[in-house]
């Protein structure tokens, strides 16, 4: 709390708001195969072949997730409890999806940063002042988006039908996304050559796994 004799200050939504969010699970089994609709009376061998695939996949998005620029250790109202940027009327820059930019210093290098132009970003806000709290969770930066993957293959043992021998492929991050986590990023308005900079991201790179599942 900033401001105990003014709490209203802070108010804003939390930290891990999700506006929106999508869900999706699919398992789909491809009818194909001994005892399916098409094919139901095929040989063994032509069914170890065509027959038992299964596809399967889960989806996830989100609208984006509030941040707060930092006052930068200057503590106006609270000490050892740093306040919140104050914006003072000029235009904001767009925040950039996952694009690099250019650093908000000269002679430093760029890179991933929640704006276009993190030197206008950083012009966009001033020292909160003593009795203030500043603006709290005012900006929106990448959401999560995520898609998985999975192929099976199933095969019957010669030897008995209800013993079952399956293979899987499944995918992490299919479409080998990347969306920063905005909560990481450094919003420090003492910290100039570094300011926007968003160091990690949601989720991992694509990632694949192999298995194999022996059930009777």
């Amino acid at each position: 709390m900033q401001n105990a004799w003014n709490p209203s200050q802070m108010r804003g939504v939390s930290a891990y708001d999700t506006t929106h969010q999508i869900n999706g699970f699919v398992v789909y089994q491809l009818p194909v195969g001994r005892g399916r609709k098409f094919g139901s009376q095929m040989g063994k061998a032509l069914d170890a072949v065509i027959g038992g695939w299964q596809v399967s996949g889960a989806y996830r998005q989100t609208s984006g997730f509030p941040t707060s620029t930092i006052n930068g250790q200057r503590w106006p109202t609270d000490w050892e409890d740093d306040a919140m940027g104050t914006p003072n009327g000029q235009p904001q820059p767009p925040i950039t999806d996952n694009k690099n930019a250019p650093a908000a210093q000269s002679g430093v290098a760029g890179g991933p940063n929640l704006w276009s132009n993190p030197a206008a970003a950083l012009a966009a806000y001033t020292e909160t002042m003593a009795g203030q709290t500043g603006s709290r969770n005012t900006i929106r930066g990448n959401g999560i988006f995520d898609i998985d993957t999975g192929v099976s293959k199933t095969f019957a043992m010669p030897w008995s039908e209800k013993q079952k021998f399956q293979i899987r492929w499944e995918t992490f991050n299919l479409t080998n996304t990347v969306r920063f986590d905005p909560n990481t990023s450094n919003t420090t308005l003492t910290s100039p050559s570094v300011f926007g900079q968003l160091t990690s991201q949601f989720g991992s790179p694509r990632q694949m796994q192999f298995a194999g599942r022996y059930t009777w």
